[in-house]
Parts: structure tokens; sequence; C-alpha cells
């Protein structure tokens, strides 16, 4: 892709989850975007993903995070401008506040290549 574009809501997928999750999908080649809200006191389902890298970011409100790992349940909560990596691990979003939250997912399939050094350097400068 060498232009920009621009992407409006309705551009997009959108999906009203029975777990009480609203959904704008964004779903490009090689990546995809969404953005979620999720209502007060609601929970996603335990899942988890096989190929896919999730990037969450809380841009209001308030999550909490629980996963498995190594044969216990874990716990944190998020807020907003915080940054949740999830791998592949079995996990759940809720929202136990009386208040919506919204967050970003950045979903990827990495392949295994270490390509900081090419995000750090591949900005060009023009006069």
């Amino acid at each position: 892709m060498d232009k920009l574009e621009l992407y409006r809501p309705e551009d997009s997928i959108y999906v009203e989850k029975g777990n009480g999750t609203r959904v704008n999908y964004f779903i490009f080649d090689e990546f995809e975007i969404h953005e979620n809200v999720i209502s007060p006191k609601s929970a996603q389902e335990w899942h988890m993903h096989r190929a896919i890298e999730e990037v969450l970011v809380v841009t209001s409100g308030e999550l909490t995070v629980r996963w498995k790992e190594e044969g216990g349940i874990y716990r944190e909560t998020a807020s907003k401008g915080m940054v949740i990596r999830v791998g592949n691990s079995v996990h759940t979003i809720e929202n136990r506040t009386n208040e919506e939250a919204a967050f970003l997912v950045f979903r990827m399939v990495p392949d295994g290549k270490d390509k900081r050094n090419v995000i750090k350097h591949d900005k060009v400068i023009f006069p």
C-alpha cells in the first residue's frame, strides 16, 4: 500500500455480542484492529488464540484481565493508557465496574522474526 487510507466506523464490520461487547472490526490483509466497548458488569468468554498475537490498549474505563498459567488463574486490573499483550494465554476480559469500558485490539500473525530494528528506523524525513 503506498497511499493513505482513512476508515470510518461505518467501514467496519459491526457486531453486538451476547456477552455485552460491541465491536467495530477493521480487517486488513496482514493485521486487524478492532474497537471494543464492553458493558458494565459483563465478561467475555474464556478463550485463546492459536496463531494470532493480540495486543489491547485500554482507552477508557477499567478492565479486569484474567488468564490461566501454570495451573493457576491470575488477575490484573488495567485502566486507560495501559497495554495488555495476551500471547497465546487462555484469558478473559471483564468489566466489573458500573461504567462502560473501551479498548482497542491489534491482531497480527507473527512470523518469529525480530523486526524491532526495522520498526525503530523505518521513518524517512522529507524537507
